[in-house]
């Protein structure tokens, strides 16, 4: 029954059951069936209560057709997939608010947001950077994101790119640098540089150095090194240690002696070394196949050779028996040169020589497996030249130890 402006419409008992079964087909909704009949979806209502037909209160459309089940399910699986990557979002944020909140404490910073704030050009410019083919949004959107004008944008790009061309022409001095002592130290490289950096007009601090060098995995990092080459136990006279509270101001005072191994296919051989303690040059050198005394007697002999005075001269050495043996102790004693040796067998009290050796194997490379004892050879008399005409030593304001052992003496 249908009341409109006072005229009221009556519908036969048939039509009203054509009209549920319609509704219970599922083709259709309720709404498209009465719109299709003219009739309102209450008056349809109505019915269903009539003739208890509570399970057609709610209906939906009922698909038929393989294509709309099968689109269906794509967009069901469409949802799913946009559900699970929703959640991965959510998660890789929160994993990523966590390393902030760690990198903020470890970098000293009170929280995250002044770590963005610190670091927020620099992000800005790896999302925008200055080629516009690479950009991927525009500087108007990207500025927005870092809640940045564009004006600050092109004046931090304007200082970003004088940076990256100082760095640049740093980075290429010190590969310059480092094609003769590939493995200095960055305040010596600091010291070393400091006229090419003048030349160039490059405003360069060692904080700012050493930030450069790490950034591009330039810093060096020390090796360590064990090895025994002394023989103490021996029935030699071991002489006594008179450098001990020695204060050493001149070239030529005291020599400090020791061994050290070098590497090849065929097994080891030996580098004797004696150093000047006062210029640490390297004042005599000698490397041989084994350990016998013919090695530490040629490097003694040169040193004493090369030298213009050896008046009141001390040659420190270890207790091992290359150092004590008589054949090689004469040698001193011909020339009045006093010994010294180490009295606990301890490498601190030889603490010089220890060092040189592992500047050499560390800085110039004789930590490395040599093809032949002729090759090998050739390394060290090239790395101790280098050494004593090359490298700055702190202990020496910077200095070489061929110009201290010159000017000094």
């Amino acid at each position: 029954m249908y009341k409109n402006d006072g005229y009221i419409k009556r519908y036969s008992e048939s039509f009203k059951l054509k009209v549920l079964a319609e509704l219970t087909k599922g083709n259709h909704s309720k709404r498209q069936i009465a719109l299709t009949y003219g009739i309102q979806s209450s008056t349809i209502n109505v019915w269903i209560k009539k003739y208890d037909r509570k399970d057609l209160m709610n209906t939906r459309v009922t698909v038929q057709t393989d294509d709309e089940l099968s689109r269906i399910k794509a967009l069901q699986k469409e949802l799913k997939q946009l559900k699970d990557l929703l959640i991965k979002k959510d998660l890789d944020k929160l994993v990523t608010d966590s390393y902030l909140e760690v990198a903020a404490e470890n970098l000293g910073y009170r929280d995250v947001e002044e770590l963005k704030k610190k670091l927020k050009h620099k992000a800005m410019m790896k999302v925008a950077p200055i080629n516009r083919n690479e950009r991927l949004y525009s500087i108007g959107t990207i500025c927005n994101a870092f809640d940045l004008k564009r004006d600050a944008y092109y004046k931090f790009q304007k200082r970003f790119v004088i940076k990256k061309q100082i760095e640049q022409d740093v980075l290429e001095l010190v590969r310059k640098s480092r094609r003769t002592l590939p493995r200095e130290g960055t305040r010596k490289l600091m010291r070393s540089l400091k006229d090419e950096f003048h030349k160039y007009h490059l405003k360069v601090g060692r904080d700012q150095l050493f930030r450069i060098l790490r950034e591009n995995r330039l810093l060096i990092r020390r090796k360590k090194y064990s090895s025994r080459t002394t023989n103490s136990y021996h029935r030699f006279y071991k002489y006594g240690n008179i450098i001990k509270d020695l204060r050493i101001n001149r070239p030529n005072q005291v020599w400090a002696s020791d061994i050290t191994y070098i590497r090849t296919i065929k097994g080891f051989c030996y580098l004797a070394l004696i150093t000047d303690m006062y210029s640490r040059k390297i004042v005599g050198y000698d490397l041989s196949d084994s350990l016998e005394l013919k090695g530490c007697v040629r490097a003694l002999n040169k040193a004493i050779y090369n030298a213009k005075n050896i008046d009141h001269l001390i040659h420190h050495s270890g207790r091992g028996i290359q150092y004590c043996i008589n054949v090689y102790t004469q040698i001193p004693k011909r020339k009045k040169i006093k010994i010294s040796m180490t009295e606990e067998n301890h490498c601190y009290e030889n603490a010089l020589a220890e060092r040189v050796n592992g500047i050499l194997k560390d800085e110039f490379y004789l930590d490395q497996t040599f093809t032949s004892v002729v090759h090998a050879k050739k390394a060290a008399k090239n790395a101790i030249k280098l050494y004593n005409s090359k490298r700055l030593h702190l202990y020496l304001d910077y200095k070489t130890p061929n110009y201290v052992h010159q000017y000094a003496a």
